[in-house]
């Protein structure tokens, strides 16, 4: 008799000991990897209401520092001693707390290539020059590139910058150390017809240069929503995202929502995992995802995919301008961003709503192979989009 209740005793126990451990490894509050967060870090947001003094006072409890807030926004960067994970389980516990979560890492979607073509395709495989023909946009029209910089007196550049701010370094010096930046704004908006290097999709439009990346192409999720809010509060007509994370965040969509709703046009690369992954913030409702195809108009073995991703344009062996006054050819979701970017500032100019023109540059894109499959629209297309009454 015993025996029958020992093992009835341990059943029941066993049982209680495997729904523990699913309950803990299921526990969604708990960030799975920490390589892609910044360990130590945590960031929150309060629910409207909840005074100051009261916020102070849960820090100093939880032995928490406050490293920044968003006053836009209304989140907060916290540091500690404590693991990530034990930060977010103290604060979920909170009535006061409207939400948490890891700051994520972010990096920039850029394949380094160093083979070299005699000519750039990119601006013809989207008909850009018959587009030029009825708009290359205005001075008035801004295209934010949020990433690591530019270089300021690059001479396919030099005449096209507004005054920009550096979120790495908290200050307004925003020198590129990388290449990436500077690749990507010379994409989107270099000058043209003026003797040298290379053409930008919309050559008239300004160029808002925000750091919020470092000199490794790497970058906290908090510096990206911030830059998010900067170039939306200075009125940045398109704002470039070539970049992104495989984590999902709140503060993230919170940040592109706020643009959305200022009439920035938000244009996000896909990733460079060469697969069905799903990349933040591209994935976003309102963001238009871009993939990048090749100049034969196939999907660029490097670039992501999927029926999340709005539209393809250029992305493979792209020349553009780059750190020291120099040109290069490079690859990535990372350059057919700026196209689409390039080509929003086109249709900014005629006076179309953010709204406008997401749906014109999805609506007018030519249905490469890979459409409805790799992405939904198709290849961009700049010559029917700004003929669009």
């Amino acid at each position: 008799m015993f025996s029958w209740l020992a093992l009835v005793a341990f059943i029941i126990l066993s049982s209680i000991l495997i729904l523990i451990v699913q309950s803990i490894s299921e526990d969604p509050s708990i960030p799975e990897q920490p390589d892609t967060y910044t360990e130590n870090q945590m960031i929150v947001k309060f629910k409207d209401g909840i005074t100051q003094e009261v916020i102070e006072q849960i820090h100093t409890n939880n032995k928490c520092t406050m490293l920044e807030q968003n006053g836009d926004l209304g989140f907060q960067l916290l540091e500690s001693k404590y693991t990530t994970s034990k930060m977010i389980k103290l604060y979920n516990k909170l009535d006061e707390v409207e939400y948490v979560e890891p700051n994520y890492k972010v990096e920039a979607f850029l394949t380094p290539n160093d083979t070299f073509y005699s000519y750039q395709y990119g601006p013809q495989r989207i008909s850009v020059p018959s587009a030029w023909d009825v708009t290359t946009s205005n001075s008035s029209i801004t295209v934010a590139v949020v990433d690591t910089g530019v270089q300021a007196n690059h001479p396919d550049l030099v005449n096209k910058l507004l005054p920009g701010y550096n979120f790495v370094a908290r200050n307004t010096n925003v020198t590129d150390g990388n290449g990436h930046g500077t690749h990507v704004a010379g994409i989107a908006a270099a000058s043209t017809n003026n003797n040298l290097g290379v053409a930008g999709i919309a050559p008239s439009a300004r160029i808002l240069p925000i750091k919020a990346l470092d000199d490794t192409g790497n970058g906290a999720l908090t510096n990206i929503a911030n830059a998010i809010i900067y170039a939306a509060n200075q009125g940045a007509e398109v704002i470039n995202l070539s970049l992104g994370t495989t984590q999902d965040s709140t503060t993230l969509r919170n940040a592109i929502d706020y643009a959305i709703s200022r009439g920035s046009v938000v244009v996000a690369a896909s990733g460079n995992n060469g697969a069905n992954i799903l990349t933040y913030p591209a994935v976003y409702q309102n963001v238009i995802a871009v993939a990048s195809t090749d100049e034969n108009d196939q999907r660029s073995s490097f670039s992501n995919y999927g029926t999340w991703v709005d539209v393809a344009a250029p992305g493979s062996n792209i020349l553009s301008t780059y750190p020291n006054s120099y040109y290069s050819y490079l690859s990535g979701t990372s350059m057919a961003c700026p196209h689409v970017a390039g080509l929003a500032a086109l249709l900014a100019a005629q006076g179309r709503s953010n709204v406008q023109i997401r749906n014109i540059i999805q609506n007018t894109s030519d249905p490469i192979p890979g459409t409805g499959t790799f992405w939904v629209y198709g290849r961009i297309n700049a010559n029917q989009a700004v003929r669009q009454p």
